[in-house]
């Protein structure tokens, strides 16, 4: 009995599977029935019928045009003009696809194709020169620049200006719905946008905890100097606005940049070898000292700092803190637990800088000079060939001096004295030009006539 069962399950299976064969080889030339191309049900056509129906479907693709909308603008281009349709690679994918598998599982495809179709996108290739000068036409139109989010200082009231969200044509998408509605009677495709934030957001500087005023520090300028006073501005905007997180590390140099002719910066006086001569970017000199006054009475820490040769005239001595770009540097640490926001304005003849942050400090500070040592300017003779033998000119030097700078700390529990440096500043010399011109000697000649 169990050998007579198991000849007739054996033939059943066998008949099945001959039935499955033949089913096979007969759809094998065949698209299975549920398959779309676009829009286009392609099911049940041979290779060669569908290649056929295609490429007329395509050709008049091709010939046809899509708008792209945004708001009450339009843009129309020829389909032919952005893309090709590779008609034999979409079929190869099809084809690829449903002859996949053995014979039970391409029957089982078959089945499953019946219920849920399948939608082919065709292959496109893209004429990515045309396509991107589409683009960018567009953009002209749509694209929006971030705009950062930014303090505002009125009057040493802080307000926050709010950031500008950016946006562009978003490209990938645009391709996504160009392919999918090209097969569709709705060509008219609206222009999908892709936004993103600024680099600085409000949300940003609102977490900063940036407040009020902390300290703020002047110093006047000889504003009828134009080129010192234009280097002064410069440098002035360049650290304006400059957020400094706790912890971190300010850098002039770095801050401000190299100080060249290309940048805006003009000739003006500074001192090199004792002297002073004409160089590019002087006075901006003025901006680093007027900085590191404020970083004192903010008592942050001082990292790098160099006073100049020769006394300066626009703060105390002891006061002022020379830079030149990558050799000599004003650096300082916020050591404070809060963001410290710096700001800077030059009006009429007086640079302003400032810090502002969470809250002021609990204690006040003096910073006071204290001259312990005056340098008697040298003597030096030289001489004159302008000047006549035995004459002397004078030119009167100046002194040099050693001087004491400290920070004062006053509060109702205390008051303590801190030596912040000791500089020393170079005499220059006195010169005594000597003359050395030879006197000529003018005799007179007298003419006697004869009576």
């Amino acid at each position: 009995m169990i050998k007579k069962i198991s000849a007739a399950f054996l033939i059943l299976l066998l008949c099945v599977s001959i039935t499955l064969f033949i089913e096979d080889y007969n759809h094998k030339s065949l698209i299975p029935i549920g398959v779309y191309f676009g829009d286009i049900h392609i099911g049940g056509l041979t290779i060669a019928e569908a290649r056929n129906e295609l490429s007329k479907l395509t050709k008049n693709i091709l010939l046809s045009h899509i708008t792209l909308t945004f708001d009450d603008y339009k843009w129309s281009f020829k389909v032919s003009e952005h893309l090709e349709i590779d008609v034999n690679k979409s079929l190869e994918n099809i084809i690829a696809y449903t002859q996949q598998g053995n014979v039970i599982e391409r029957f089982a495809l078959r089945q499953r194709l019946k219920r849920i179709p399948w939608t082919v996108n065709p292959v496109l290739i893209l004429n990515e020169d045309n396509f991107n000068n589409t683009i960018k036409k567009i953009n002209e139109v749509i694209f929006v620049e971030p705009k950062n989010a930014f303090f505002k200082i009125e009057a040493d009231k802080i307000s926050i200006v709010d950031d500008v969200e950016g946006q562009m044509v978003d490209e990938d998408e645009l391709k996504e719905k160009i392919t999918t509605n090209l097969w569709s009677s709705n060509r008219t495709l609206r222009i999908p946008i892709k936004k993103f934030k600024a680099e600085i957001t409000k949300e940003n500087l609102v977490a900063m905890n940036i407040r009020e005023k902390v300290v703020e520090y002047s110093t006047k300028f000889n504003k009828s100097q134009k080129g010192r006073t234009e280097n002064i501005k410069l440098a002035a905007e360049r650290i304006n606005g400059y957020i400094l997180p706790p912890g971190d590390f300010f850098s002039f140099n770095q801050v401000v940049g190299e100080r060249t002719r290309d940048r805006g910066y003009q000739e003006a006086p500074v001192f090199i070898d004792n002297q002073t001569v004409s160089d590019i970017g002087g006075g901006v000199c003025q901006v680093s000292s007027t900085l590191y006054n404020l970083a004192l009475l903010a008592n942050l820490e001082i990292i790098e700092r160099i006073n100049h040769s020769l006394p300066v005239s626009y703060v105390p001595l002891g006061r002022d803190a020379t830079v030149n770009y990558d050799t000599i540097d004003l650096k300082f640490k916020n050591n404070t637990d809060g963001n410290l926001l710096l700001a800077a304005e030059v009006v009429d003849d007086t640079l302003t800088v400032k810090f502002f942050g969470k809250e002021k400090l609990p204690f006040t500070i003096e910073v006071i000079s204290e001259r312990v040592k005056t340098i008697s300017p040298p003597i030096t003779v030289k001489e004159d060939t302008n000047l006549p033998k035995g004459e002397i000119r004078i030119k009167q030097g100046s002194p040099g001096y050693v001087v004491k700078v400290w920070k004062t700390y006053i509060s109702e529990e205390r008051e303590e004295k801190v030596l912040v440096s000791t500089d020393t500043y170079n005499p220059t010399p006195t010169v005594l030009y000597s003359g050395v011109k030879a006197v000529e000697n003018h005799e007179s000649q007298v003419t006697q006539n004869g009576v």
